[in-house]
């Protein structure tokens, strides 16, 4: 009988935890940033775009952003600076092209993503 009574309560305490989980999640939503960094030619340099998103206010926090990670020499400088403004990396992908047979990667697209708690 005691270990019955011992199961049923871990059972409802580990449903409750779950559920306050799920509502913390139901609770927070995301704002995600959209990086292009592509290499400079010549130079060791690289070049980054942000994009936020379509509001004024996106349209100019994604300049700013931009205009303090371009000319970064260090790909980890990018992802530390956007991990400073609580930016968390969601995925990654190569810039991919080719010309007459030859080709290869240029350059990568970081798709990051901010918790804005309510």
């Amino acid at each position: 009988m005691p270990k019955l009574l011992f199961i049923t309560f871990f059972i409802c305490l580990s449903q409750s935890s779950f559920s306050q989980d799920l509502f913390n999640n139901l609770s927070s939503s995301y704002s995600y940033s959209y990086l292009t960094v592509k290499g400079k030619a010549f130079s060791k340099k690289l070049s980054v775009e942000v994009d936020l998103g379509d509001t004024s206010e996106q349209i100019e926090l994604g300049k700013s952003y931009s205009e303090i990670l371009n000319n970064k020499k260090s790909y980890a400088a990018i992802l530390n600076y956007m991990a400073d403004k609580k930016y968390e990396l969601v995925e990654s992908r190569d810039i991919v092209g080719s010309y007459q047979g030859t080709g290869g990667s240029y350059g990568i697209i970081l798709i990051m993503r901010k918790v804005d708690n309510d």
